[in-house]
Parts: C-alpha cells; structure tokens; sequence
C-alpha cells in the first residue's frame, strides 16, 4: 500500500470501482462495453461527475486477455490508478466516497515482491526488474565467438577450449554485474535465474553475497526460439506468489505470538487500532471481517489523522473532519503511514481487524 501514498493525498470525492474485466469470449467486448454502462449508469446516480467518467471510461473498456479484472480510481476528471486483477473480484465494488477505497486492492491484485528474473545463455542474457511501480527490462550481449567447443586433439585444441571457457565466464560476469545492479535499483527480495544449466551455474560464481542470498533457479527455460515462455512465466509468478503468502503468514503468525504477550506489539479492535495508525506505528493492519465497513471513523485532511470520535480530532487541533467508512478510512491511512495491509481469515479477530506495531 506504501506505493498509493501520493493517491491518498489527493483531493476527493473519489471513484472507486473494481469489476470483471475479463475477455476471454467472442463477445467479450460487447459484454464489457455493458458493465460499463451500468458502472456508470451506478457512479453517476452516487454523484459522479461527467469528467471523471469520462477519465475511467476508456480504462475500463481496454482489453485485457483472459480471466481478470480491473482496479480504477479516479477524481476531478483524472484517472489515478488503473490495476488489471489477476482474477475478477468476488463482487463487483462501485463506489463514490470522499476516500479512495483501496482495501480491496490487498486482497485482488498480483504480489508486489520486489524481484529480479534473469533468463541467461552462454552469450548473454534479458533481465527484468520489478518493484510494484513498474518493470526495469536490459539485455546483456556478451561475445559470441568462441562459445562453441570442437573436437579434436592437441595444443591448438587446448587452447581454443581455454578460450571458449574464458569467453563463456567473461559473458557470465557482465550478466552477473548486471543482476545485481538490478537487484539494488530495486531492492529485490528474489533473483529468479532461469536458461541453459551452464551458463546459469557460470553466472552462478559471479554472483555477489546478496544476490546468492536469494536466488531461486528455475529450470527448462531458454532463450531459444521455441522455448516455452508460457510455463517460465508461470514459474516466476509461482514463486513469486508463495513468497508474498509466506511474508503473509509471518505477519500472522507473529501478531498472535505478540498478542499473547502483556507488552506484545499486537492490538486488536477498531479503538486502539485507529489509535495506532494516528500515530503511525502499525507495521502490518490485518482485516478479517467485511462487515468493518459498516462501522465509521473520523478523518481530517491528512489521511493519517484517524480517531474513533470526532472529539478526539477536533482535540488534536484538527479543523476539518468528517466521517467516513472504516474500510475507506483505514485502507487509506494505511497507504498514507507506509503500513502493510494482509487480509486474513482469523475469525476472532476482535471487530474485524487488528494490527502488528512497529514499536
């Protein structure tokens, strides 16, 4: 959520929407085109205006292949996020509100693990870098000659093997090199190495400390024409997924051990869960119940600034509050404090929601 930081500072009222957006039929364009139109139809009756419609429309009408759905947020005529869902939303969610609605967003889109995929042969390779704000793509072409050993006998042999061999590893350091200038710009939390079984073990040696600490290999990929792009794709997204559920599960997993200590770094319930967002110290908010939103919380215009009552703003020196939903209002201040948001299924879970503390 840490990436919607400037989004929650905007000025509303915001369009909120996630939808199905799936193509994956002959008449999928007509039966989007229909959505559509009852989504607009919905958002207009709410209050909507003409020019932030018209910002979300040719969004919402981009194709998007296969089974998916699609986030957008948008205000005063401007189009401020646009999300393709890994899968369509359970329900379809229109909403104009004062906030953005973003807690949907933890639970429907792809894992933002900061990562790093390499796909290597012996002359080079393509590297992409992901950090949940966009993709860094770089090749490297290494020497292509010698890369390929003969056989043969003697000194003139020998030396051309050697020669193939310092080729391959020279290649291997400049793909190396690369790599982990990737995985600083990004802060990766995986290296995904994928190619030819020797060029990876030659990149392999190259690799700095921090690199080895989190590489994944991954087998039967290449860079040859007729490789199955498919099934490496598949694997990355995999891994990546896994990763992102495990990070999941940690969070969990410490919020009980903290909440059942007298001084843990867990609390739980909407009052002093607000209280701790105010404040800036939630390290992880876990939500648990849909029905939170049924409940209300204050809210000025610093996003961070959340209370359970309006006194308690108005006694901070907060001038302009108003009330809000508690799905938009602490969805919100979670991006606004850099918290992460999990949704989980930890049914007695106090009102629905909780939160692991930083201090």
């Amino acid at each position: 959520m840490s990436s919607l930081g400037e989004l929650v500072r905007q000025r509303g009222p915001f369009a909120s929407v996630y939808l199905d957006a799936s193509h994956d039929t002959e008449d999928a364009a007509k039966a989007m085109e229909l959505r559509w139109r009852g989504v607009r139809q919905e958002l207009a009756r709410q209050g909507a205006d003409e020019a932030t419609l018209d910002a979300m429309e040719g969004a919402a009408l981009e194709p998007v292949v296969g089974k998916s759905g699609r986030a957008l947020i948008a205000a005063h005529g401007r189009l401020l996020l646009d999300r393709v869902l890994p899968r369509p939303p359970a329900v379809e969610t229109v909403r104009w509100s004062d906030l953005p609605h973003l807690l949907p967003l933890a639970t429907w889109t792809e894992p933002t693990v900061p990562h790093v995929v390499v796909l290597v042969d012996r002359a080079g390779a393509d590297l992409h870098g992901y950090d949940g704000r966009g993709e860094r793509a770089t090749e490297v072409h290494g020497e292509e000659h010698p890369l390929h050993k003969i056989g043969g006998g003697g000194w003139a042999h020998k030396r051309l093997q050697n020669t193939v061999e310092e080729t391959a590893r020279r290649n291997a350091m400049r793909v190396a090199e690369e790599a982990d200038r990737l995985v600083s710009e990004v802060d990766a939390r995986l290296l995904i190495l994928g190619g030819e079984v020797q060029a990876r073990a030659d990149v392999r040696e190259q690799l700095s400390l921090r690199c080895r600490d989190v590489l994944i290999e991954v087998e039967g990929a290449t860079l040859a024409e007729g490789g199955d792009d498919a099934a490496f794709d598949h694997a990355v997204q995999s891994l990546v997924a896994q990763y992102q559920f495990d990070l999941d599960n940690d969070v969990v997993e410490e919020f009980t051990a903290q909440s059942g200590r007298p001084d843990g770094l867990a609390v739980q319930g909407l009052a002093p869960v607000v209280e701790a967002l105010r404040e800036a110290k939630v390290a992880a908010l876990l939500v648990s119940d849909p029905a939170v939103g049924d409940r209300t919380v204050w809210s000025g215009d610093d996003p961070a600034q959340v209370a359970l009552r309006e006194n308690d703003l108005r006694g901070l020196g907060v001038e302009h509050v108003g009330e809000h939903r508690a799905d938009e209002a602490l969805g919100t201040a979670a991006a606004a404090t850099g918290a992460q948001v999990v949704v989980v299924d930890v049914t007695d879970l106090r009102e629905g929601v909780g939160a692991l503390l930083r201090y």
